[in-house]
C-alpha cells in the first residue's frame, strides 16, 4: 500500500539495486519503466507482476525483491478491551494482533463476536474459540487504516465440570447445544 518500500536488485545484462516507495496513488515508479499499479496486492501477486515486466523490458536481467520498511496504519481497539484505545500498528497487522497488542480481552468481554468494522459497517466477525480451540485463522483478517476492533460484552456463559479434558466457563453462542459445549471441553 501507499508509503510502503520495497528494494528491487537487478543482475544480469543489467545490475542496480533499487528502493522505491508506493506512491500516494498506490503506485511503483519503476526507473526506465514507469508506474505500475500495485496498491491492494499481495507480496506474492506484487513480486510475480515485477517479475514478469522487468523480463519484458529487461531481457536477460534477473530480479530480486524483498520489502523494505512497511507503512504504519491507525487503527482502533474498543469496547471490552484490556486497554482500549487508539494504537499504531504495521500495516501487516491482523485482527488477533490487534487484540494482543491492546492487552487482551478484558473478563466482561466477548471472545465469541468480535468485530471488525470497517469505515462504519461490520466487515467481519471473529470467534476466538476457533483459533484457540481449532488453530483455525482463516478469519483473522489484516487490518487496514481506520479500522476498529471492537470486542462487545460477553455473551451467556455456562460452566463446566468433570469428566472433560478442559472443565471451565464457556461463552456459549445462541444457537448451540449441550453436545457443542462438551466438544468445547474437549470431549
Amino acid at each position: 500500500g501507499p508509503n510502503d518500500n520495497v528494494r528491487i536488485n537487478l543482475f544480469g545484462n543489467k545490475n542496480n539495486s533499487w528502493e522505491l516507495r508506493i506512491t500516494r496513488d498506490g503506485e511503483l515508479l519503476l526507473p526506465g519503466i514507469g508506474p505500475i499499479a500495485v496498491a491492494g496486492q499481495s507480496f506474492l501477486d506484487f513480486e510475480e507482476n515485477i517479475r514478469r515486466i522487468i523480463a519484458d523490458q529487461m531481457i536477460g536481467t534477473k530480479v530480486s525483491i524483498t520489502m523494505g520498511k512497511l507503512r504504519s496504519i491507525g487503527i482502533f481497539v474498543l469496547g471490552e478491551a484490556y486497554q482500549p484505545g487508539m494504537y499504531t500498528v504495521s500495516s501487516l497487522t491482523t485482527l488477533t494482533n490487534a487484540i494482543f497488542k491492546s492487552g487482551g480481552v478484558n473478563v466482561s468481554g466477548s471472545l465469541r463476536n468480535i468485530e471488525l468494522k470497517r469505515k462504519g459497517k461490520v466487515v467481519s466477525t471473529f470467534d476466538f474459540y476457533d483459533l484457540l480451540l481449532k488453530g483455525d485463522t482463516s478469519k483473522d483478517t489484516r487490518l487496514m487504516q481506520g479500522d476498529v476492533v471492537f470486542i462487545p460484552p460477553i455473551g451467556q456463559t455456562i460452566g463446566l465440570a468433570g469428566e472433560v479434558a478442559r472443565p471451565g466457563i464457556y461463552e456459549l453462542n445462541d444457537n448451540e447445544t449441550l453436545g457443542d459445549l462438551i466438544k468445547l471441553a474437549g470431549n
